[in-house]
Parts: structure tokens; sequence; C-alpha cells
């Protein structure tokens, strides 16, 4: 029983990271999106084609496990693009010290 717990712990690590670089990638992806310059244009271009590359693969007969990762991915990319229609600063600074009185 206790190989079934640290196998269950090694998978629930491994997702967590998963989680944590989807995270980090998603936000580079709406940074570099939304940066408002000709490098969000290209990168525009590159999650448009993508978003292309996905459609032909959903018409493809697919197994249920990557019919899921095939929309999962679709359903991220329309969520960048839709995000993505207005131009909006790299980074934006949050001040979070303490106030002076």
């Amino acid at each position: 029983m206790s190989d079934i717990n640290i196998a269950l712990a090694k998978l629930n690590d491994r997702l967590l990271r998963l989680e944590g670089e989807l995270f980090v990638l998603r936000t580079i992806a709406r940074a570099a999106l939304t940066v408002g310059d000709e490098s969000a244009v290209r990168m525009r271009r590159v999650v448009e084609a993508a978003k292309l590359a996905l459609e032909d693969e959903a018409k493809r007969p697919l197994d249920r496990p990557t019919r899921k990762y095939v929309e999962a991915a679709t359903a991220m990319i329309d969520e960048l693009l839709a995000e993505a229609a207005q131009p909006g600063p790299l980074l934006t600074v949050i001040d979070g010290g303490k106030a002076e009185d």
C-alpha cells in the first residue's frame, strides 16, 4: 500500500509541476501577444497557425485522451487570442510597499 502512496505522491508532484509550467508559458504567451509591437504580430501569427493545426488535428479520428488534449489546447489558444485583442503593457508594476502615514 505504501508503494501506491509513493506513486500517487510522485504523480501529484508531476501534475503540480506541469500546471505551474503551463501557467508560466501561458503568461509569457499572453505578454508576448499584448505588447503591441512587431514581435507581438509575429507571435499572433504563430498562435493562429497553431490554431489551424489543431483544427486540422481535430478532424482526424483520435482516441479519447488525445481528443481531450486537442480540445484543451484549442481552448487555451482561443483564450490567448481573445485576451490579446487589445494591446497592453508587457509588464505592470504593482506597488506593494507600505503606505506612508
